[in-house]
């Protein structure tokens, strides 16, 4: 059983008794909520559920790339500060320790920002925090990888991957994924222990033109600094959504 920070019993159980930590109520838990949409899947190989699997190039996350600083590109000149679309952007993920960083930029339209001052060993995030929605596509580079992207319109990432920071342990608790295809598309996610490789899948479900979940009655648990990347594999010219659940602890210190 859990106390809020009051020391009140809470029942841990169902979506409605987990309020108290989506709130952040409960010392010591925090939730995270991983979305991620492909609009036009590009093959029949796997790809990572993420904005950027709509080309080729980019059909799974860059997950060797080197750790370094980002800079900001939009495909529109209208995304910049006094523009009509989004004026700044804020990039959050995890230094070389695995911990928790965030730094935002003002935007240059389709001139690309300069490099950041904070180093990201992962992006798990970013989203428009200044200005208007973004009228263009903007990507968030390092070097040239894209390591994250924002469909135009939308203003916040799509990309179901995530790393469990240090000193937590994430406990997934939901899985859901959509399939606009009438044809066969597998969903799994893989996951990557620290300092191993992606040979594991943690949670699978079939679709054929459907949405499945799969909600855990007993969460799996992934420890700290984890990766984790929901895939599918299928047909080209798919739509593919899916999301899942976290819930993070803190570890006995």
């Amino acid at each position: 059983m859990l106390a809020d920070k009051d020391g009140n019993i809470i029942n841990t159980f169902g979506a409605a008794s987990n309020i108290p930590i989506a709130a952040g109520e409960v010392d010591g838990y925090s939730n995270v909520h991983k979305f991620g949409m492909i609009d036009g899947s590009s093959g029949t190989d796997w790809s990572t559920i993420w904005t950027a699997a709509d080309t080729a190039s980019t059909k799974n996350y860059p997950w060797g790339i080197t750790a370094g600083t980002v800079s900001i590109i939009s495909a529109v000149d209208n995304d910049t500060d006094g523009g009509a679309g989004a004026h700044t952007i804020t990039v959050e993920g995890l230094d070389a320790n695995y911990n928790p960083v965030s730094e935002s930029f003002t935007l240059s339209g389709e001139t690309e920002t300069g490099e950041g001052s904070i180093v990201f060993h992962r992006v798990n995030r970013a989203y428009i925090a200044g200005g208007n929605t973004n009228l263009g596509k903007i990507q968030i580079k390092n070097g040239t990888e894209v390591v994250a992207e924002i469909a135009a319109g939308m203003g916040q990432t799509q990309m179901c991957v995530y790393t469990i920071p240090a000193g937590k342990t994430g406990y997934l608790t939901r899985v859901a994924a959509s399939s606009s295809k009438n044809i066969s598309t597998v969903i799994s996610l893989f996951q990557r222990p620290h300092g191993q490789v992606f040979i594991r899948t943690a949670s699978s479900m079939a679709l054929y033109q459907n949405n499945q979940h799969i909600s855990l009655d007993v969460p799996l648990p992934f420890s700290e600094k984890t990766d984790l990347d929901l895939r599918q594999l299928g047909a080209s010219n798919n739509t593919i959504a899916a999301d899942f659940n976290i819930i993070l602890v803190d570890n006995p210190s």
